[in-house]
């Protein structure tokens, strides 16, 4: 391979959408290149996986009438936020309505709210009057599909890399459909709800999936309710985001109020679901429990009505003089129990069933995908083999030429990607630990190799040090650290580019050179 396949590699292409190299001398997440890997099997349409989620990657909007957006004129005059008039749909928009209504009189202001008959302002579509550019790069365009993205960042994500397929899904989905869609809303969740990112153009598109690349999972909850009730509240009250549509990407291991959600989306609001893995929810006697006090279910507000009841007959009995009084109450008190132990049992069996699932019903797209093995991840056809060790050996080529700073980083990546398929792929193991073994050689001499010309780069001993402790040449069980590896070799560059100013200023101003001892 030659310096211009170094420069078309996909590999490398992909990292750089990625963001890696971008931020390679900061932090990068655990496995970060198993995405790489991920993309590779979505990518085949033959694929299970890739197939079950084609209505989710290969963006349909129904409503457009007019596919052919080269013909379109380009908006370019910033959106005002447009309202109408209209009812409230639930309690939690009351802080939305019009002030005058708070001067109504308090009996008459509770029976409106309880009628939901209080008006609000409620956001709608701008209009746009456009006029013709030569460019839509950083012109966005509020005909087309709006996405609201909720990511999953929950614990539970790290298991089975969950949060990777999650990764490659997202990013996928915005490399396939950068053409169809307008903005992009997006944000995370785990035990809190994260900040609202926005994407509205190229550049914009480039920094989002570079930030959800970087992501970890390390929340130790999922509220996904609040997640969706955020996002419902964002669409239906920010002028620029309506007529969004929700795509949640999640392992599904949360419970959510399923009528609830659905009232506050009313007609107007569209929730799509990617379900990854198989897992489920536990239930116990004490989620039942919780589920007979807070679900809207029909079964579950007819027990708490019996509930009642049996507290006021308990109250009576307390209270009762005559006897046969007393056993009339008591008769009625066990035919009520009855009622509730017949009703207990049937909605926990209700609640085992459908617990944690209630996703599924609230989405218009629900796309149920399995957990990826690695072994399926990591096993390679031969020509992919055979392109990595063909893209190490010209990555060492070059390096025997020149040190530039971008190869040096791709060395970098490249090498901690061979030691992952080490890891996993046992057949190409070896002829992986050949090519990462001479990458790591390279990357240790680059570091170590003593000064004697103006090419060569000054290291402390303390570094010195430090990489030949994370340098063991020969041994792959501990994993080059890549962004201290990178880090110091920034600071050595900084270093050398310094000195030679330095020297270089003394040269001009004495006329003499400074020897080296």
């Amino acid at each position: 391979m030659s310096r211009s396949s170094i420069e078309i590699s996909s590999f490398f292409s992909n990292m750089e959408q990625y963001g890696f190299f971008d931020t390679v001398e900061e932090h990068l997440p655990d496995e970060f290149t198993i995405i790489y890997e991920i993309a590779r099997i979505l990518e085949d349409k033959t694929h299970a996986i890739a197939r079950a989620l084609a209505p989710i990657l290969e963006l349909n909007d129904p409503s457009a009438t007019d596919n052919n957006l080269d013909q379109i004129l380009i908006p370019n005059v910033p959106e005002a936020k447009e309202y109408e008039a209209d009812l409230i749909r639930s309690v939690t928009e009351v802080r939305y309505i019009y002030p005058a209504q708070h001067l109504l009189p308090e009996m008459v202001f509770l029976r409106r709210l309880a009628e939901r008959s209080l008006w609000m302002p409620r956001a709608r579509s701008p209009r746009n009057f456009r006029y013709q550019t030569e460019s839509d790069r950083f012109a966005p365009d509020d005909r087309k599909q709006k996405v609201y993205i909720l990511f999953d960042t929950s614990s539970s994500m790290r298991q089975h890399y969950r949060i990777h397929l999650a990764k490659a899904i997202v990013y996928l989905f915005l490399q396939q459909n950068q053409r169809e869609l307008g903005t992009i809303f997006f944000r995370t969740f785990d035990l809190t709800v994260g900040e609202l990112r926005t994407a509205r153009d190229v550049p914009s598109y480039d920094r989002l999936i570079s930030d959800v690349m970087h992501i970890n999972a390390i929340g130790n909850g999922t509220v996904l309710q609040k997640a969706l009730q955020t996002a419902i509240d964002d669409i239906s009250h920010e002028s620029q985001l309506s007529q969004s549509q929700i795509l949640v990407v999640t392992d599904g291991v949360a419970h959510i109020d399923l009528e609830r959600l659905k009232e506050q989306m009313g007609d107007h609001i569209t929730v799509n679901t990617v379900k990854i893995g198989n897992a489920r929810m536990h239930v116990d006697a004490k989620v039942i429990e919780d589920q007979v006090f807070q679900s809207s279910n029909d079964d579950a507000v007819r027990l708490r009505e019996l509930m009642k009841q049996k507290r006021d007959i308990e109250l009576q009995i307390s209270t009762a003089s005559g006897h046969l009084r007393q056993e009339a109450l008591r008769s009625q008190l066990g035919l009520l129990q009855r009622q509730i132990d017949n009703l207990t049992e049937r909605l926990g069996a209700f609640v085992s069933e459908h617990y944690g699932l209630e996703i599924q019903k609230l989405s218009a797209v629900y796309v149920n995908v399995d957990d990826i093995a690695p072994e399926e991840m990591f096993s390679l056809p031969e020509d992919k083999v055979s392109e990595l060790e063909d893209l190490a050996e010209s990555l060492l080529e070059a390096l025997r030429e020149e040190h530039q700073v971008e190869d040096i980083k791709r060395a970098a990546v490249l090498y901690d990607h061979l030691i992952l398929l080490m890891k996993y792929n046992k057949i190409d193991a070896s002829r992986f630990e050949k090519a990462a073994k001479e990458l790591e050689r390279t990357l240790d001499a680059i570091l170590n190799k003593p000064t004697g010309s103006t090419e060569d780069l000054s290291i402390s001993d303390l570094e010195r040090m430090q990489l030949r402790n994370m340098l063991d040449v020969g041994s792959f069980k501990q994993k080059l650290s890549l962004a201290v590896l990178i880090r110091l070799l920034f600071l050595k560059l900084k270093r050398w580019w310094l000195a030679r100013k330095q020297h270089r200023a003394f040269r001009t101003i004495t006329g003499r050179t400074i020897r080296r001892r």
